[in-house]
């Protein structure tokens, strides 16, 4: 080797032992870099719970069939009013709740429907719902004894 290579050689061999540290430091750049979940398998979402029997919210009033229009009609009219000062656009759906006969037989959902649910669905349009934001709905139920008239708001 001549003169002038051996320090080039030995400044060569100090640069490196001085960038060793530096470079064994690093890590390279991967997905898993930026988001730590890269690569996962997928997760499978759990399965709901089965959803309960009855209906999935309360009823913003319930009416027992039975009950004098001076007890119901005022409650209704507030309840009414409070729920379209929060949002003016509700739906408001009136449910007639018939039971069924003790023998299973099939009762007369035109009688209930226009009984008990007209007068509480005209309550409501009363009260300020528009024809547009009112359902009437009539189903029948095996749990209760009486017929009974709800207002579910939406």
């Amino acid at each position: 080797m001549s003169p002038l290579s051996r320090p080039f050689v030995r400044r060569a061999a100090l640069v490196a032992a001085m960038c060793l540290p530096v470079v064994t430091g690093c890590e390279l750049v991967s997905q898993k870099t930026f988001d730590r979940h890269a690569g996962d398998p997928p997760r499978l979402p759990e399965t709901p719970p089965p959803p309960v029997p009855g209906s999935d919210r309360p009823a913003l009033v319930t009416i027992v069939a039975g009950t004098p229009e001076a007890q119901w009609k005022p409650a209704v009219r507030a309840a009414v009013a409070e729920a379209l000062a929060r949002r003016p656009n509700a739906l408001f759906t009136v449910v007639v709740e018939v039971p069924s006969g003790p023998d299973g037989a099939e009762p007369d959902m035109r009688h209930a429907v226009e009984a008990d649910g007209q007068p509480v669905l005209q309550a409501v349009m009363d009260a300020g719902a528009g024809g547009a934001q009112t359902e009437l709905d009539a189903h029948t139920v095996s749990s209760t004894s009486a017929t009974q008239t709800c207002i579910y708001v939406q």
